[in-house]
């Protein structure tokens, strides 16, 4: 019983190895479908095995500039992270739960800009990557990248940020954010007569009518988020 035990826990590591272990922190779909698409395009020898984790931004419900919002994002990132670090540790004697990789924080926010007819409300989003001591985290450097740890030395963490294009609000929505002090997505479901547009395609999504779709909004900076996991000599001070 024991040898069969220790196969299968053996089985299992080789598994894992295979795999990328992402912590998300969020359970709205469209954020793990810009996830899952991002890595699977970077990592694309590995498995991606998506945890999400329902964690507090420790911002306001809508974050208004890039540092609250990035704020935010950053400790999404961090507490996903952490909740599947515990969940792995707790099972870790049954070899079925791979420690996370990486993990990820995704925040929408919004930034007032002054504009010829006064204040005008522009929407953007943060991304924030952050990477463990794992080896797998810069198995996706790129080709030209000269990066190699030297022997006996400690793998160091690495963060990746990123934001995405930004775009102006329309002066309804705008109004509904900045007078009613609505978060986004429910000005958005008031102005165009949704439900809970924040879980299918979006601000974005709606006004482009679906030409980019909130998965592919999150999806570019995502990317963008990756770049120090890609070229991490440049990155690793």
């Amino acid at each position: 019983k024991d040898l069969k035990s220790q196969e299968r826990i053996i089985k299992q590591s080789e598994v894992n190895m295979k795999q990328v272990v992402v912590a998300v922190g969020t359970k709205n779909p469209c954020k793990l479908d810009a996830v899952r698409l991002a890595f699977q395009d970077t990592f694309q020898d590995h498995e991606i095995v998506l945890s999400s984790h329902d964690v507090e931004s420790g911002v306001s419900d809508q974050p208004i500039g890039d540092d609250e919002t990035k704020i935010g994002a950053t400790n999404r990132a961090k507490a996903a992270f952490d909740a599947a670090l515990e969940t792995a540790k707790t099972r870790e004697d049954e070899g079925s739960t791979a420690r996370p990789d990486f993990g990820v924080g995704l925040e929408g926010g919004v930034e007032i800009v002054d504009g010829v007819g006064g204040k005008e409300l522009w929407c953007m989003a943060f991304m924030v990557v952050l990477g463990s001591d794992s080896d797998k985290c810069t198995s996706c450097k790129h080709s030209d990248s000269n990066f190699s740890r030297d022997a006996g030395s400690r793998p160091q963490e690495i963060l990746g940020v990123a934001k995405t294009s930004s775009f102006q609000l329309p002066k309804k929505i705008s109004q509904l954010v900045l007078e009613d002090h609505l978060e986004l997505g429910h000005a958005d479901d008031r102005v165009f007569n949704r439900v809970n547009s924040k879980q299918g395609s979006g601000t974005v999504g709606v006004l482009t009518n679906s030409m980019i779709t909130r998965t592919l909004y999150y999806d570019h900076a995502l990317k963008l988020a990756l770049i120090p996991f890609m070229w991490p000599e440049l990155y690793i001070s």
